[in-house]
């Protein structure tokens, strides 16, 4: 299948939803507990064409909850971004929209894909693919009051058994969609199974709008992959960014045709990881910064030697300064390790 898009075989080629350009075709995906607007910077210089904050409630929008207005700030440097809502009721989306635009948001984005047990038993994220009157009306209701584009983000049905999953995207382009991500698991597949990315084919084949083809993007080759597997207009990625936000910058070579820059060494990832951790320092605070911070250092280190012991180092650590140590010092042991090997 080739890509909907004028100059199909250009899969580089940005993309247009409502009037905001994405360029390269290359979405990082919202994430609780990790695309805050320092992570959503970095991805930016990673290569990113557009990048999505954290899954915020309409509901605690319209209480003035000070934490979700502080998830709705934005860095000048990282537009265009977009601001993920969930809620289960029209009117409050409504109000709830124009002070996310009025935040920074460039796009509004309606999550109708998360299973997360607390969010579908309030009739909100997957469960609005079993309502999709409900769904439409909420997504009409968003676009009314939003000056800027409105998405939605689905997965592919509730159970691997249905497909009205394409109907249901239908009207929500039909409601005022300007793009539809689709994830291609059922909800009750979670994260599990094998990549099997028909789902975002059939939908793509059925929509005017964008589509952007979401699910197990690793690799920077996994980007075009799925742009000509499925004829999907641009790729969400989103846990594969873990940890390297360099992976936007290599998805993009390999979606021009050219060689993606290899992993970095052992200096250039944690080099990217410190100041990860001190630009979320400037900007929350060393406290939150370092309990941050914890978990996002088990990814800068996934696949390094004895990566398991510095994960338990960095989870007992208090201050920025022992981070740096902790980091500057397992660097230099395992550069240490490595000369070793190659001795004669």
């Amino acid at each position: 299948m080739t890509s909907r898009r004028a100059g199909a075989d250009n899969l580089s080629a940005p993309i247009a939803i409502g009037g905001i350009t994405v360029d390269p075709p290359l979405v990082l995906g919202p994430m609780a507990g990790t695309t805050n607007r320092v992570f959503r910077m970095l991805c930016r210089r990673g290569g990113a064409g557009l990048v999505c904050g954290e899954m915020v409630s309409v509901n605690a929008i319209v209480q003035g909850n000070e934490r979700t207005h502080e998830m709705l700030a934005t860095f000048p440097g990282e537009h265009p971004v977009s601001m993920q809502l969930f809620g289960s009721e029209p009117a409050i989306v409504r109000d709830a929209v124009p002070a996310i635009v009025e935040a920074g948001a460039d796009i509004v984005d309606i999550n109708m894909g998360c299973s997360v047990p607390k969010v579908r038993r309030n009739g909100a994220g997957v469960a609005l693919m079993g309502e999709p009157k409900l769904a439409a009306e909420l997504t009409a209701a968003a676009v009314e009051a939003s000056r800027v584009p409105v998405t939605v983000k689905i997965r592919a049905g509730l159970t691997v058994d249905e497909d009205s999953y394409v109907e249901f995207a239908r009207r929500m382009q039909d409601a005022g969609a300007a793009a539809v991500t689709v994830h291609w698991r059922a909800a009750s597949q979670g994260f599990r199974g094998t990549p099997g990315w028909e789902p975002i084919a059939r939908v793509a084949s059925a929509l005017d709008v964008p589509v952007i083809g979401s699910g197990d993007v690793q690799r920077p080759e996994d980007a075009p992959r799925m742009m000509r597997e499925t004829g999907c207009d641009g790729v969400m990625i989103a846990r594969g960014a873990w940890g390297r936000p360099w992976l936007f910058g290599q998805a993009a070579a390999a979606l021009r045709g050219d060689e993606p820059a290899p992993e970095p060494g052992i200096e250039v990832r944690l080099g990217v990881a410190l100041l990860h951790a001190q630009m979320l320092v400037l900007d929350a605070g060393e406290r939150i910064a370092l309990h941050e911070m914890r978990a996002q250092m088990h990814h800068y280190v996934k696949g390094l030697p004895r990566a398991g012991h510095f994960r338990r180092e960095a989870n007992q650590l208090h201050a920025l300064k022992e981070l740096y140590e902790l980091t500057v010092g397992y660097a230099a042991e395992v550069r240490a390790e490595a000369s070793s090997e190659g001795a004669p």
